[in-house]
């Protein structure tokens, strides 16, 4: 079957590893994705190709039909992701590749792989789209994360996402705050594995109390009704003392950015890929204070969310 789509990469601004445990988190898709292109070539086998943001291959494999062995690949651990999901949506769609004599698969991402935003997720939502199955199902299937990432790469608003008796519940709202201009995204530079984030959260909260996930729930409820810039930053303090006593771990205002005039949250797994901070001054100032920090990677909230 041929298929072109495009899917949107993520950032979770609220809940992080509580959203697992049913609190209700904020997540916003990006300008950011990853596009899939499915077309017949008759050659008997499945030519992958995954395209970089800047033109370059930066991996390539060819899979036999039927049970997705691994022909040949310029990087076998690699190689092994697309089977995986491959061989999983297989078992969800038993007719999946079933009359195909053959096809060329080309992914394309146009944003940096090592940014952390959701390359996989936005994968397993193109293979679900390819197949024709549920892309949650698809995901929870050969993945312990919440889903949030799902949400995002099919959904073009921010969204509010929960799970509900092991569901995804998905509430599409407007986020548009009047003070956007003074919301930043920042790259911090160090990947995170967030399948080890969540492993390490509950190995440490094997039952978060419940006072917690109401109270992540309520700080995601506040920060979509922040009328002032003060009001936004006040959740984003509360939201890092709560997540920062949970896991054990200081805030990143208490390392990293000890002097900056604003607030600042960790987003996803901490002490990696991105962060949001509140900047007050000229934003090119801002450039010159994250420079100073070797973080050269920056973008306004109007920049990136979609």
């Amino acid at each position: 079957m041929n298929c072109n789509a495009y899917f949107n990469a993520k950032l979770l601004l609220t809940a992080e590893y509580l959203v697992l445990n049913g609190a209700k988190a904020l997540a916003v898709p990006l300008r950011f994705g990853q596009s899939i292109m499915v077309e017949e070539n008759n050659n008997g086998f499945i030519f992958w190709q995954a395209i970089a943001y800047d033109g370059s291959v930066w991996f390539s494999g060819k899979y036999c039909l039927g049970d997705f062995s691994i022909k040949e690949s310029s990087n076998v651990s690699i190689a092994v992701h697309p089977q995986k999901l491959l061989l999983a949506a297989k078992k969800l769609n038993p007719l999946f590749c079933d009359k195909s004599a053959g096809c060329n698969v080309i992914t394309t991402l146009n944003y940096p792989l090592l940014w952390g935003l959701g390359s996989s997720s936005t994968l397993i939502a193109a293979i679900a789209f390819w197949a024709g199955i549920d892309p949650f199902q698809l995901h929870f299937n050969i993945s312990k994360g919440s889903g949030y990432d799902i949400a995002c790469a099919i959904n073009n608003k921010p969204l509010v996402y929960s799970i509900r008796n092991k569901k995804p519940e998905i509430e599409i709202v407007e986020f548009m705050p009047s003070f956007h201009k003074k919301i930043f995204f920042v790259y911090q530079g160090n990947k995170q594995d967030t399948a080890e984030g969540i492993t390490q959260f509950h190995n440490r909260n094997s039952q978060p109390d419940t006072i917690a996930i109401e109270k992540a729930s309520s700080l995601t409820s506040q920060m979509l009704a922040a009328s002032t810039l003060t009001d936004f930053e006040n959740c984003l303090y509360e939201h890092e003392k709560l997540i920062s006593n949970l896991i054990g771990l200081p805030s990143i205002k208490q390392g990293l950015f000890s002097d900056l005039p604003g607030e600042v949250k960790s987003l996803g797994a901490w002490g990696g890929d991105f962060c949001m901070l509140t900047w007050h001054d000229n934003p090119e100032l801002l450039s010159s204070y994250l420079k100073s920090k070797g973080l050269e990677t920056w973008f306004n909230f109007n920049d990136i969310v979609l």
